[in-house]
């Protein structure tokens, strides 16, 4: 399976989402993020599969999904929480809030990332061509820009939304996600490498995998970690120089023992929230868990899984807000 192949199966699932917030908002009935998912993500079959917790079972009901990229050939891996948002209009404003219950959605989010040890993102639905058709183009303003298409399913990190732990306004949540979001098929694009990070701390890294791992290019989960660490580290570069580049360690596996401590205005460092999810071999569960899909075929597949009755959850990942796990083979 070709590179190309795989970015054709992410492109079916955003087309699908699309056509279906396009026809429920011609209709005026609306759409939610839950529903969306559930008619898009069969659509990248069969390299997108999905295993969902069953929740007949568990005590925790949750919408989140912790995705791990997989290297083919070699144990590296990549892991990353994400939680499902939409964009929605009162008047003339773009909304997205990620205030429910006074923050604490949010702080459950970057709380749960930190324990499973990988960083927190949102994936958010941004409507089809009918919802944001007053919304400018913010590419190549060409009718029909595919820019403006792939963002109908965007990423963004919840640090680039979160300042400490407080959060923007819903308008400037919004702001935020259509300015800084990357389209999710980006992220699997074999003509969008993300090139040269030059971060703010770079002056004071050393020569070494980390110093590579930021100038040079980059493949499999290496470049998408890579592409959303410089989406939190461009944003990073907007605020003040850096607090502080002494090392710091990394739980687990990971790729890279220490990075800076920096923590700018996020709740952390944002070395360490983000490539603690790049590490050298996969938890436990991730191998029982591609054992049970039956997957293992050395392309590169987005795997969720689907339907009921479903897999109970793995004991490391009980108590979780978690609905469900995607394995990603590159």
């Amino acid at each position: 399976m070709t590179h190309w192949e795989v970015l054709a199966s992410f492109t079916r699932i955003r087309e699908t989402a699309e056509a279906y917030m396009d026809e429920l908002d011609e209709l005026g009935h609306g759409w939610v993020e839950e529903s969306v998912t559930d008619v898009a993500v069969h659509r990248g079959y069969p390299h997108v599969k999905v295993i969902k917790f069953n929740r007949r079972q568990e005590a925790v009901v949750g919408g989140d999904y912790l995705w791990w990229w997989l290297d083919s050939s070699s144990s590296l891996c990549f892991g990353m929480l994400v939680q499902a948002k939409r964009l929605s209009r009162e008047g003339s404003r773009w909304h997205i809030d990620i205030s429910h219950n006074d923050g604490q959605q949010l702080r459950d989010l970057l709380r749960a990332a930190e324990q499973l040890q990988v960083p927190a993102l949102y994936g958010v639905y941004t409507g089809g061509r009918v919802f944001r058709a007053d919304l400018p183009c913010f590419h190549s303003q060409e009718a029909d820009c595919l820019g403006c298409r792939r963002m109908a399913i965007s990423m963004i990190t919840a640090y680039q939304l979160s300042g400490g732990w407080s959060w923007p306004s819903p308008v400037d949540t919004a702001n935020l996600v259509l300015d800084e979001g990357l389209p999710l098929e980006d992220l699997v694009d074999p003509e969008r490498q993300s090139g040269p990070v030059r971060d703010i701390n770079l002056p004071e890294i050393p020569e070494g995998q980390l110093r590579a791992f930021l100038l040079d290019d980059q493949a499999g989960p290496r470049e998408v970690a890579k592409r959303i660490f410089r989406a939190v580290s461009d944003h990073r570069r907007g605020a003040f120089r850096a607090a502080s580049a002494a090392p710091t360690g990394l739980p687990g596996a990971p790729l890279f023992p220490e990075v800076p401590e920096d923590p700018g205005h996020f709740p952390g460092s944002y070395y360490r929230h983000v490539l603690q999810g790049l590490r050298t071999r996969p938890p436990r569960y991730v191998e029982v868990l591609r054992r049970r899909t039956d997957i293992d075929d050395g392309s590169m597949s987005y795997v969720v899984a689907v339907g009921p009755p479903g897999p109970r959850r793995p004991l490391e990942l009980a108590g979780l807000n978690i609905a469900g796990v995607v394995l990603v083979t590159i």
